[in-house]
Formats: structure tokens, C-alpha cells, sequence
């Protein structure tokens, strides 16, 4: 658990705020068809809470595989289309007249002219990996129109499509479930965890200073505190909920689309999910307690404002959310969740104020930095640079060398704060290492340490230190890369070099550090389109136009890692297509 910092001087300060209220938004009326033609059902929901990012859109299921066809859900034109090894894969943006923008990602393939139209791109520019936006009147398409078949492509975790509405004018992500699309949803949201948070050493809950959870018990829609009803407590005290929505159909654990917080039955606080902007998307790393998303894998969502979160979901925080707790008064709780179809669920309970006083813990070997403020930190050879704003709350921040790791290192292990603090903008840091060779210096990276594994984190040695600009806090350190990519030959190519029925040339490629930055593939050195999927280590050529049908060609495949590091696989091979 953790102690809870000083930071209602600045609450003090700005006062409590209370934003406008905003009304549900209602797309229903666009007359978009849905994107698929079988029944939708979720696999994940607008809002949900992912590492760094809310989810965008929804996931739809393709019935567990690849191939289904996809619509398009309105007239208008291709706007966009981009082609990622990572991220939303193969994904095409049709904008609308009636102002929005449909998308369409992790996608198997385009339709024919889609394809065409992309691949003479990709062949001129000699790339897998590009973005491309038509003209207006390129590339036109008609409501209920085939525009591609559903994949597994880019960064998805199995065969669904990812789909979104964004306003065309500002490309805000708007929340898809009000489309009128018919998904069935008769589940309230399932709250597993209250957790409460003292959000200063005079504030405490159950004679602890410090966070704590308390489990929920269930009766139909309406839940409780496991053990009794009522928390003594004094102070300012945040909430959090470990909450999650329910579909009909679907087992999987969704985000909730509003939460409301009312204190003695007067609305106290309220949050909604209509849409959430691209560059505020990362303060969900504010709003999830973010210490127990790393620590314990567990998604819940503080039910108040930290000082530097700038989201706009929120439509009522007095007191920024906390809840000022009275020596000698019972304050009633009530924490409603709502899904996007109104199902809802409450947890009631009361916070019975105390005089009496708790000792905190005192947290030695700690610097103080405001929150509002740029911070520099320089010791051991170790210099961090934070602008101001980085952080959304006050940090107590910590830092200590650890000698024990040697393994691949060229430096200790420097203890940057803790991993488990979120950090909202890049921040400079350079480490020392030990000296090598003046040949050896481009190879010097900078890497999170996570027990004996290794994760490359990029830099540049200048002045006999590593730099690099990092998004996060942890243990790192320096290593080297001099190892180059390995290419591994599949589907009997190794063997059987006549590919005469084959349909597919296939290679895995792996890297032991750095990751692999660019691989090039050519057919009597020529370049042609191999497509690259690195999640599965796997580069893959399909036979087309540009493969000979008679005789022997050459295959040649070169791979380099983010440190320069090039293998090289070349081969003879054999065709007879009649």
C-alpha cells in the first residue's frame, strides 16, 4: 500500500470545480448500418482502461477467426489508410457528410482496390509499413459496400474487428455504443473493491494512513461492504472501485460508461465516457490507480481528481472528488455505476468521522517534488531531468543503486523511483557505464532491468554516459547490442528449395536485445513485399506478379536491429508454373 502526499494545499488554493453538465450523445440517428452483417457481440468497450490509453472504439468478435467481411457503415470516402506491423495493423478511415469518421482496423486484407491501390504505393515507396490519405474523391465508397475482410493484424491479441466513430473536424474518438446498433446488454457492472485513499498524513481510514481495499458482497444489483457498513475515518478521503461491465453473451469484463458518487444523496461527483481525445488520452494513467494496474493486474477507477489530471470526462468533483470527513459526523456513500444501456448498479455505505489521532509513517531517504514544478537529479553519475507538469500529483521521490546485477550490464542498477508511479511527459535521463571500446560505443542502449530479463529501451552514448528519453520510472541500466537479428527459413525452405506449389515464402526472425528496426526483402534483387508480423517473429511473402514462374531466382532477406547490428539470408530457388 502506499502513503498518501500532501497535496491539498493546491486544493486549497483553486477551490472545488463542478463542470457543466453534458447530455448523453446520441448517434443513432446518423443511419449507420452496423460493420459486420452477423450479430454484434464484444469483446471490448469505448473507455475501457488499457496501459497508457483509453480503448477507442469497440472490439467486435469475428466468431474466433479471420476472413469475415466488413461494411462500410454509411456513404463517403476513403480518408485514410495505414499499414503498421504494430498498433491497429491493416486499418482504413472513411469519413461521412454527416461529420464523423468510421474506422476499421486489425484488418486481414482490403478489398481489390483497396489492395491494388495500397500495394502501388507500397511498392513505390519499397515499404509495408505506410500511411496513406487519399483525395476526397479518390477513393468514394457506398453504404453497405465490401471494403475489407476482419484480421488479426498489428498489436490485436486474436481475430476481432476494432472499430470507431471520431468527429471528422478534431478526430476525438467518440463512444460507439450509441450507434443504435443492437448489442445485448440486460448485465449491470459488477463492483468487486472499494478502495479508499487518505490523501494527507492527518488523514486516516480504519487507523491507517495508508490506501486500503475492502471486498463487496452482492444482492442482486446492490452491494455492501463485506464487514459491516461503516469505516471510521477522518480527513480527506479519495475513492476508487474496482468496477467492470457485463454483455449479454460474452464473458469478457468491459468498461463502465458513468460513475456517480453522492454524500448524504446529493451529488458529490460524476464521470462519463462520451469521448475522450487522443491528447488526453494518456491521463488514464491518472484516473486507474495506477499502482495496482502494475502491481496487481487489477483495473479500477479513482473517484477523484488528482491535481495535474486534465480530462474532460468529468461533469461534477466538489472538493476535487474527496470527501471531507468530520470528526462526529456519518456521511452516507453511495457509488453508482452505470453501463451505456442504463443498467446500473450502487454500493452504499457510511464514513463515521473520528477526532482521534494516527500516527503516519515517515518516509525517509525521499525528495519532494511538486507536482507543477521541473525537477533535476544529479548523483553517482546519474543525471534526470523532469519538466514541469510531468507528474498529477506531488512526488515523493526515491532513487537507490543496486550492485547485484552484473549479467549483460555495463552499469549498475540504477532505481529510478518506483515503476509502479505513472509519469504523463518524457523525461531526460542519462546513466554512466563502464568504458568500452570507441567501436563499441554505437552499440550502448539503455534497458529496463525486470529480474534476469532485459527490455531495450533505445539511447545514444554521449560523453561517457547513455541518454535517452523515457515515459517512465523503474530499475535501468546499460547494455550492449553486438548480436545481429536471426533469420530462420520456414515451410521446408531450408530443405526443399523447389517452390513450385508453394503459395508463401516465410522466414521467423528474432533479436536478443535491441528489436528489430527494418528488414528488406528481394527477389533477384528486386525489392517485393514481404510483410512483416512481429508479434509472431514472422516475415511473409505471398507468390504474386513479381515472382518468377520458370527457373531459378534468388531470395534474399536482410534484417537490422535498432543498434545496427544486419543479418543476411540468401538463397536459390527453383519454380515451374505452367
Amino acid at each position: 500500500m502506499k502513503l498518501g502526499f500532501n497535496r491539498y494545499l493546491i486544493v486549497l488554493i483553486l477551490g472545488s470545480f463542478s463542470l457543466q453538465s453534458m447530455s448523453q450523445p446520441r448517434f443513432d440517428t446518423l443511419g449507420w448500418r452496423p460493420p459486420v452483417d452477423i450479430p454484434i457481440t464484444l469483446t471490448g468497450n469505448f473507455g475501457e482502461l488499457r496501459a497508457d490509453h483509453f480503448h477507442a472504439g469497440i472490439d467486435i468478435k469475428t466468431q474466433g477467426h479471420e476472413g469475415l467481411k466488413i461494411y462500410a457503415v454509411q456513404d463517403g470516402y476513403i480518408s485514410r489508410i495505414k499499414i503498421s506491423p504494430v498498433g491497429y495493423g491493416k486499418s482504413i478511415y472513411i469519413t461521412h457528410a454527416d461529420g464523423y469518421t468510421s474506422v476499421y482496423a486489425h484488418l486481414k486484407e482490403l478489398n481489390i482496390q483497396l489492395e491494388k491501390y495500397i500495394r502501388k504505393v507500397q511498392y513505390q515507396r519499397e515499404s509495408f509499413d505506410v500511411d496513406v490519405f487519399p483525395e476526397p474523391n479518390e477513393l468514394p465508397v457506398k453504404k453497405g459496400e465490401i471494403v475489407a475482410l476482419s484480421g488479426n493484424s498489428g498489436s490485436s491479441g486474436g481475430p476481432h474487428l476494432h472499430f470507431e466513430i471520431r468527429e471528422t473536424k478534431s478526430s476525438k474518438p467518440m463512444n460507439g455504443l450509441f450507434l443504435g446498433y443492437k448489442i445485448p446488454d440486460h448485465l449491470a457492472p459488477k463492483m468487486s473493491y472499494l478502495y479508499v485513499y487518505p490523501q494527507d498524513n492527518s488523514s486516516w481510514v480504519e487507523n491507517s494512513t495508508e490506501s486500503q481495499l475492502f471486498s463487496l458482497q452482492k444482492l442482486n444489483n446492490r452491494y455492501k461492504l463485506r464487514h459491516g457498513d461503516t469505516l471510521q475515518a477522518n480527513g480527506n478521503i479519495g475513492l476508487g472501485i474496482k468496477a467492470d461491465d457485463l454483455l449479454d453473451g460474452a464473458t469478457n469484463l468491459c468498461g463502465v460508461y458513468q460513475f456517480k458518487v453522492l454524500v448524504d444523496d446529493s451529488l458529490y461527483f460524476m464521470d462519463q465516457f462520451d469521448g475522450v481525445s487522443f491528447s488526453e488520452s494518456r491521463y488514464v494513467n491518472s484516473l486507474m490507480d495506477y499502482e495496482e494496474f502494475v502491481e496487481n493486474k487489477r483495473k479500477l477507477y479513482k473517484l477523484y481528481v488528482e491535481p495535474n489530471n486534465k480530462l474532460s470526462i468529468y461533469q461534477q468533483a466538489k472538493n476535487q472528488g474527496t470527501v471531507f470527513v468530520k470528526p462526529g459526523k456519518v456521511s452516507k456513500i453511495s457509488v453508482q455505476t452505470y453501463d451505456a444501456y442504463k443498467n446500473k448498479s450502487e454500493l452504499v455505505f457510511y464514513l463515521e468521522g473520528n477526532k482521534k489521532k494516527i500516527a503516519s509513517e515517515t518516509q525517509k531517504n525521499v525528495m519532494v517534488v511538486p507536482w507543477q514544478e521541473p525537477f533535476r537529479f544529479d548523483s553517482s553519475g546519474v543525471v534526470l531531468k523532469l519538466p514541469s507538469k510531468s507528474l498529477y500529483d506531488t512526488l515523493h521521490f526515491e532513487f537507490s543503486i543496486d550492485n547485484s546485477f552484473t549479467k549483460g550490464l555495463l552499469s549498475p542498477v540504477f532505481n529510478i523511483h518506483r515503476t509502479a508511479t505513472p509519469i504523463h511527459e518524457e523525461y531526460y535521463l542519462s546513466l554512466p557505464y563502464k568504458e568500452v571500446a570507441d567501436t563499441l560505443k554505437d552499440k550502448l542502449l539503455m534497458v529496463f532491468v525486470d529480474g534476469e530479463k532485459l527490455h531495450a529501451l533505445g539511447g545514444t552514448a554521449v560523453n561517457g554516459k547513455v541518454e535517452a528519453q523515457l515515459r517512465g520510472f523503474g530499475p535501468f541500466a546499460v547494455s550492449i547490442d553486438t548480436v545481429a537479428p536471426v533469420i530462420k527459413p520456414k515451410n521446408g525452405l531450408a530443405k526443399n528449395k523447389d517452390l513450385t506449389s508453394a503459395k508463401k515464402i516465410q522466414f521467423e526472425i528474432t533479436d536478443n536485445l535491441s528489436g528489430i528496426k527494418n528488414i528488406q526483402g528481394t527477389i533477384n534483387g528486386k525489392w517485393v513485399l514481404f510483410e512483416w508480423d512481429p508479434k509472431n517473429d514472422l516475415l511473409s511473402y505471398e507468390m504474386d506478379e513479381n515472382t518468377p514462374k520458370q527457373g531459378a531466382f534468388e531470395v534474399k532477406v536482410v534484417a537490422v536491429d535498432a543498434k545496427g547490428n544486419k543479418a543476411i539470408y540468401q538463397t536459390t530457388c527453383n519454380r515451374n508454373v505452367l
